[in-house]
């Protein structure tokens, strides 16, 4: 009966995964309290679940933006992708049917966890997929053999104030003077998939979220163009605007882009200890951007460079990070430019590290590169 039960789990979380584009629709619990709250804010500024897609059902008033994330950690949490719920007609998804049962077993399952974190934790998201599925299709109900710990190592020293760390960061970079006279770069190099194959890279920077990008495929170009609010995707599939998904990826990469990634006024954050990346020590800071997302900081703490940067989408039914990792860094002009930048996503598919070989800064940028295509009715 328990393995049953079980087996039922796992085949319920892993729904969710394949509505990928159209979404499995799951229901809200009311209450969710604080961060249901700022869910529900957002979704109230932008287009919903069942606004955008179709067949939705329980998650009715959430998001439309927070579908790809929602989707993102359930694959990662169960290991699972879209073909073990969802149907085809033909060679195209129909995401809206209900022809798999699985897929409504996984709405029951979603709605079942949200009841848990609202009667049991306040409406917080405790208990998720991956609090049993730790990253397989069947959760674990046995405990691991646990190895005895090691000898706890001596206190390490305090962490300097989060104003000392972002000091020493803007002096790293070349100070405040150098990154200011920085408006424009035109950069080119590679794109190294997924797959670890390279493509011909040129990125036009035009100052604070916008861009143009273009990689070299041999299918033919993919291109993207991002003005600040609004953003256009080009490649051999489609030719399109950019959805709410797309533009928060858009900021994300405009903001890799800018020569600091933090800027005075700083925005507010804590200390959060500190960590490895690679084989470098870091300190870590911590806090959460305008739009409610959280974001933490690792910084060299012989160096004082940025070394990583973690943004988490919250949603209702767990956490979607991106990591963004910056390497090699050069002069250029006075200014440390990191020539190495990966970005890496629980959907791996969207991995990527963009490689440059030259960066020019203050080059002309025509700002009718950022143009938009008229959105076809």
């Amino acid at each position: 009966m328990l393995e049953r039960k079980i087996k039922h789990f796992v085949v319920v979380v892993a729904t969710v995964v394949t509505a990928f584009w159209f979404g499995v629709n799951w229901t809200p619990v009311n209450g969710q309290q604080a961060q249901g709250q700022a869910v529900q804010a957002q979704a109230n500024a932008e287009e919903t679940m069942e606004q955008k897609y179709k067949n939705i059902q329980a998650l009715k008033g959430l998001p439309a933006s927070q579908m790809r994330a929602m989707m993102n950690y359930i694959s990662a949490s169960t290991g699972m992708t879209c073909g073990e719920c969802h149907v085809k007609n033909g060679d195209q998804w129909a995401f809206e049917k209900d022809d798999n049962n699985h897929k409504v077993i996984a709405r029951r399952m979603i709605t079942m966890t949200m009841e848990i974190n609202k009667t049991s934790f306040n409406g917080r998201t405790q208990v998720t997929c991956y609090t049993c599925h730790q990253g397989h299709d069947h959760p674990s109900h046995v405990p691991p053999l646990v190895a005895p710990k090691a000898a706890e190592a001596p206190a390490a020293a305090p962490a300097p104030k989060a104003d000392e760390i972002l000091a020493k960061y803007v002096q790293a970079i070349g100070g405040k003077d150098a990154i200011e006279k920085v408006k424009t770069r035109v950069i080119k190099g590679v794109s190294v998939a997924a797959n670890g194959q390279s493509f011909p890279l040129e990125i036009n920077f035009g100052g604070t979220d916008k861009y143009t990008l273009s990689v070299a495929l041999p299918q033919g170009a993919t291109t993207q163009k991002f003005n600040g609010s609004a953003g256009w995707l080009k490649n051999s599939r489609e030719d399109r605007a950019m959805d709410a998904s797309d533009i928060i990826r858009a900021k994300s990469l405009a903001w890799s882009l800018e020569p600091a990634q933090l800027k005075e006024p700083f925005m507010r954050l804590g200390s959060a200890g500190s960590e490895k990346v690679g084989d470098k020590d870091c300190w870590v800071l911590q806090g959460r951007l305008p739009d409610g997302r959280r974001v933490r900081f690792s910084f060299d703490k012989t160096s004082g460079l940025l070394l990583r940067r973690v943004v988490q989408i919250v949603t209702v039914i767990g956490i979607d990070p991106e990591q963004t990792d910056y390497d090699d860094y050069r002069d250029i002009d006075g200014v440390k430019v990191p020539h190495s930048i990966t970005t890496s996503y629980l959907d791996r598919n969207y991995n990527s590290t963009r490689k440059f070989s030259e960066v020019k800064h203050n080059a002309k940028v025509d700002d009718a590169l950022f143009n938009l295509p008229a959105v076809k009715q």
